[in-house]
């Protein structure tokens, strides 16, 4: 039986894209965290393959720009209750621009999700 979910990451890679992204985030405040989750959604989906089919990820930081906005407004405003309902908006917008590789064109460095 083959396995079903692979992953074929690095601890350097991901140390590195750990690195850059959070010293960006760390000097523009937090406002560059959006493209900074982007690009770590990117590195995991690129090097995940389920059934022999790799993940591509579709998000973008602009993308993900008003859901962190709203996320951080009503964290504070509710003093951190809105945490759980935060996570899982988080994990749906990462769902919802996660396809596998094969249901994705790229043109001028936009993907396009090929409708099926």
């Amino acid at each position: 039986m083959s396995k079903t979910f692979e992953f074929h990451g690095t601890g350097f890679s991901y140390l590195w894209l750990v690195i850059w992204t959070s010293f960006i985030s760390v000097i523009t405040f937090g406002l560059f965290f959006p493209w900074a989750y982007s690009a770590q959604q990117r590195w995991i989906a690129s090097n995940t393959y389920v059934c022999g089919k790799q993940l591509v990820f579709t998000g973008t930081g602009i993308g993900f720009l008003g859901h962190w906005i709203l996320i951080m407004v009503l964290t504070f405003i509710t003093f951190g209750l809105y945490i759980p309902w935060a996570y899982c908006q988080v994990k749906r917008w990462e769902t919802d621009n996660t396809y596998f590789v094969d249901d994705v064109i790229v043109q001028d460095n936009s993907p396009t999700v090929i409708s099926q």
